[in-house]
């Protein structure tokens, strides 16, 4: 649906002219000048304007679109910029934003879920490689010039992915582990199959698929469903060897079921992009694990960000130009 109209603001004299909407719009995080050309000459009937602190904003008040990562985005904020019609975030989790005062206010939400696919499916296989050829542990030995071979290599063929979450990360990760000859099983709300996985359940299912899976990746969304869906029972009930890689959300699983496995060892590794509370803090305690690997949520970090970013925003400014459907809406009771 296309956002309730709140006085929309055209320019131009001739009445063709003056059909064209025009947005007074405001980003949030320091865009590179290339990018700023390219929606300048694409779009030039629109004003936009740059801050790294919205909070101090002077203008918020006349503001239409608000192009943000999301966490500067507070009630007050909301309140405070009246015109606002439409909010953009270029990041996937929206969970931070403060959802009555947006319903409230009957503002559009988007966002850039898809273009973290990539290297988010990169970081997996990293993990996983990582994993099966040992490099962790052929790097202590190195730092004693210990020339030591590992019996223990493996390799990723054959083995078994289960991949919580089927969306655009999910497939992307399903179709690189296909290039390594895995086999794929997908988890999703319905169990509907989907192309490039050999199998799906639905989430209510997902117990009976965990003992088939050597590595179990999870990319759940935040939402009331999602949080601390992963119990210690889940994680007995897979193989010893199996291990279980985070580079969703750190509300999936709590603190407490961390800290269970990571001491009674059901499952060989844990490896977390996310953790339950971050920054971690330096003395916490799940730094202190041989059986975790911790790395500062940065699965999703790629040059490319801004730029796949944009992709999605040029195309929704078109679309919302002409009153068209945009893309990647975001329904705030679902969360997602």
């Amino acid at each position: 649906m296309f956002p309730k109209q709140k006085e929309a603001k055209m320019k131009g004299t001739t009445r063709e002219e003056s059909e064209v909407i025009f947005l007074e719009i405001l980003f949030t995080m320091p865009i590179p000048d290339d990018l700023k050309k390219q929606q300048q000459e694409a779009f030039p009937n629109h004003n936009y304007y740059y801050t790294e602190d919205l909070e101090t904003y002077p203008q918020i008040v006349s503001i239409d679109c608000l192009v943000t990562y999301g966490s500067d985005v507070t009630d007050a904020i909301i309140e405070e910029a009246r015109a606002l019609r439409w909010l953009m975030v270029f990041s996937a989790g929206i969970e931070e934003l403060p959802h009555e005062k947006l319903q409230e206010q009957e503002i559009l939400v988007t966002n850039v879920r898809g273009i973290h696919a990539i290297p988010m499916a990169e970081f997996t296989i990293a993990y996983m490689l990582s994993h099966v050829k040992r490099l962790a542990n052929f790097s202590v030995k190195q730092s004693k010039h210990n020339w030591e071979r590992d019996k223990e290599i493996s390799e990723l063929a054959e083995k078994i992915i289960l991949i919580a979450g089927t969306g655009a990360i999910g497939s992307q990760i399903a179709r690189f582990a296909k290039a390594f000859q895995m086999q794929t099983i997908g988890v999703n709300t319905t169990g509907n199959s989907v192309e490039l996985f050999d199998r799906v359940v639905s989430i209510e299912e997902m117990h009976t698929a965990l003992p088939d899976a050597e590595f179990v990746v999870s990319i759940l969304p935040e939402t009331p469903q999602t949080k601390g869906i992963y119990k210690f029972k889940h994680f007995e009930t897979m193989k010893k060897s199996a291990v279980f890689i985070n580079i969703g959300r750190g509300s999936a699983i709590s603190e407490e079921v961390l800290l269970e496995v990571a001491t009674k060892q059901p499952i060989a590794h844990l490896y977390l992009d996310v953790t339950p509370q971050e920054p971690l803090p330096s003395d916490h305690v799940l730094w202190t694990f041989p059986n975790i690997t911790i790395t500062p949520h940065v699965s999703a970090h790629s040059p490319k960000y801004l730029y796949r970013s944009f992709e999605i925003w040029l195309e929704n400014v078109g679309r919302f130009q002409k009153e068209e459907s945009l893309l990647n809406t975001i329904n705030l009771n679902r969360g997602y």
